[in-house]
């Protein structure tokens, strides 16, 4: 065999060698496409099932829905761990504001570690890693404009129903909401699925820029054309009949953006008009044909609502802000702390602050105000040149409609409506409406993509083992989670079930308690059961018995809550119905120092002076919580007949 001969063999066998690993190569990556596809479908329906989930079940503030939500998004970390290790050209998403989510996250465990109330910040810093997980499963893995929309076409479908459901509820007067009777205190207004109206304002006023925007720009069949703008028509009536005024001006101002946007775009200015025509008319006639609408505005000028209500409290969260440290007083501290600041126009117990970035400077301090403006100005810039690029290349609206342009300024438009409520309420505080948020957000930065190519990390073997244990860490602790307080909440709830006995009841609660002894809001709820037990039971071993547990829930709760005022009450109240009504005036007095202008607080005060035998002291108090609130304060009452009589046989014997 000549040498040109075994060349050419050679040359040949190398050439089908080649032919080979390319095959295996493209076999490879079809493969792995393939698995990023299925990867990314059940990632997307894991989505779609927790946002419709969320919004129906009280807006998400009820245990088991929060559960479930937290055990599917830990399945959809682990897919997207699963991912890293199958396909190894998978790319991390990468910008400011990427890394800005990530050191909010480090503040919020820093806020958590200082924290003087462990359980309450557990429960805020827990809220925030999900809201976090959610951010980077759907940046990094939902990044296919038509994932986008069918995620935005199911939450125009949720609205929808909850927004018919809340027109009925409206239009028949009815007041209850999924069989829970509506507080008094929202009478002639709906709320849909949500407890409370402005929640679901908040919702609604998200969803309806998604559907206007599809409706007038989005590259859409016909049929589904008419069913998105039918949707849209349904959003303004659900949203109109939750009479929110926060509601009505971000709303307004979301639906603004789009149509002012719109109506810069020849092909669109007719469109833009007739839909701002339109709005304009429904509005009108809603208002002057629904004299309650009228009336909620016209409250905003009068002085009830500047010194009472909301009003009194934004003045009394301004002066608790003004004397909390650069750091914040830690997180989830709000709701204990703020009663020491409470003026006697407040005797309801606020939990929140109706303001998102007022709470946020008392509980993280001026450094997580600064924090959260950063990454919104980093946001902003990247969403401005994002923009720019859009209409640079004539993908918006000109010449021809795109689905992922109307998305992108549908978004823009409801996160700038939900930016402007949160100013006037607590709508992050509401799980499915920071869900909502959180993940329009995240599809708002991951369109960074469309002009920039260095947002992405290429993956190496220190990256993906680090994002894999983060992974599988966050999981474990959603899953946990999900697990622990699902527990506790069915020992309360089973505590309560009708037929059951004190004595098996506090044995529930026992169990629920020892789960969790950090959990100073469970104790308290058994040690008010305890004491509702000692309090009204004819058996005088059953009496002794209900109290002595009372006073160790009490016990346990002040120890990891000590800034509570009502802790201290019912400690007070435990041991001046076990005869101690010396020991109880201490805790009586820390009620009082805590909360000084409630009404609870002096008819505490009073009960344990009437036992003590000073009636004067008991007088006082008593008449002061009847001044500070005299509808449905019997508890008051009943003990100022007792202690005037007191005082008055005293004053004759004397």
């Amino acid at each position: 065999m000549t040498a040109d001969k075994v060349e050419n063999k050679s040359e040949e066998r190398t050439k089908s060698k080649r032919r080979s690993h390319s095959r295996h190569r493209s076999h490879s990556k079809g493969r792995s496409g393939t698995l990023d596809k299925i990867f990314d479908q059940i990632i997307l329906w894991l989505f779609v099932g927790m946002f419709v989930l969320m919004p129906v079940s009280y807006g998400g503030t009820l245990v088991w829905s929060y559960s479930i939500t937290e055990v599917l998004t830990a399945v959809a970390l682990l897919l997207w761990g699963g991912r890293l290790w199958l396909n190894h050209s998978h790319r991390f998403f990468s910008t400011p504001a990427v890394w800005g989510v990530l050191l909010i996250l480090a503040y919020g465990f820093f806020e958590y570690i200082k924290s003087p109330i462990e359980y309450s910040a557990r429960r805020d810093t827990l809220q925030l890693l999900l809201y976090v997980c959610l951010f980077f499963l759907f940046v990094n893995n939902l990044k296919h404009r038509k994932y986008a929309k069918i995620f935005a076409l199911a939450v125009i479908s949720v609205g929808t129903m909850i927004s018919i459901y809340a027109v009925a509820q409206f239009m028949t007067g009815s007041t209850s909401i999924l069989g829970v009777e509506q507080p008094d205190v929202y009478v002639h207004r709906a709320s849909g699925t949500y407890i409370c109206p402005n929640h679901l304002a908040g919702f609604l006023e998200m969803t309806i820029p998604l559907a206007l925007a599809l409706t007038l720009a989005g590259r859409l069949e016909q049929y589904q054309k008419i069913l998105v703008g039918f949707a849209s028509l349904v959003l303004l009536a659900g949203i109109a009949v939750t009479v929110s005024r926060a509601g009505y001006v971000a709303s307004l101002c979301g639906v603004a953006l789009i149509l002012v946007t719109l109506f810069n775009s020849h092909k669109y200015r007719i469109p833009a008009l007739a839909a701002a025509a339109l709005l304009i008319v429904a509005a009108a006639w809603f208002l002057l044909s629904k004299p309650h609408a009228e009336t909620r505005f016209s409250e905003l000028m009068t002085t009830t609502q500047l010194d009472e209500g909301r009003g009194a409290i934004y003045k009394s969260s301004l002066e608790m802000a003004s004397k909390t440290s650069l750091f914040g007083r830690g997180s989830g501290t709000y709701a204990s702390q703020i009663h020491s600041y409470l003026t006697d126009k407040t005797q309801d117990d606020p939990y929140f602050a109706h303001s998102d970035y007022l709470q946020l400077w008392i509980e993280w301090g001026l450094v997580g105000v600064a924090l959260l403006a950063a990454l919104l100005i980093a946001a902003g810039i990247d969403v401005f040149k994002i923009w720019q690029y859009v209409r640079r290349k004539g993908e918006s609206f000109n010449p021809q409609d795109s689905t992922r342009s109307a998305l992108f300024l549908g978004v823009a438009g409801a996160i700038l409506a939900i930016l402007i409520h949160s100013a006037v309420d607590f709508n992050m505080h509401i799980p499915a409406n920071a869900m909502l948020a959180v993940v329009l957000f995240a599809f708002l930065l991951s369109c960074v993509r469309l002009y920039k190519d260095s947002c992405w990390i290429k993956q190496s073997s220190a990256n993906r083992i680090a994002v894999t244990t983060f992974i599988v860490l966050f999981s474990f602790i959603l899953v946990w989670d999900a697990v622990h307080t699902s527990h506790i909440a069915y020992l309360v709830k089973a505590s309560e079930a009708e037929g059951i006995s004190n004595k098996e009841a506090q044995k529930l609660l026992d169990q629920a308690v020892k789960l969790d002894e950090r959990n100073w809001n469970t104790a308290m709820e058994a040690g008010r059961r305890m004491l509702t037990v000692g309090m009204y039971s004819e058996d005088p071993e059953e009496r002794d018995w209900a109290l002595v547990h009372a006073i160790g829930y009490y016990s346990m709760a002040i120890r990891y809550n000590p800034y509570h005022y009502r802790l201290y009450g019912g400690m007070a109240g435990a041991l001046t119905l076990q005869g101690r009504a010396d020991d109880a005036i201490p805790y009586a007095d820390k009620m009082l120092t805590l909360r000084p202008d409630g009404h609870d607080s002096n008819a505490v005060y009073g009960f344990c002076a009437l036992y003590r035998g000073d009636y004067d002291l008991a007088v006082k108090h008593l008449e002061r919580s009847i001044h500070l609130r005299n509808e449905g304060n019997d508890f008051a009452k009943e003990w100022y007949e007792i202690a005037a009589q007191r005082q008055g046989e005293q004053k004759k014997f004397e």
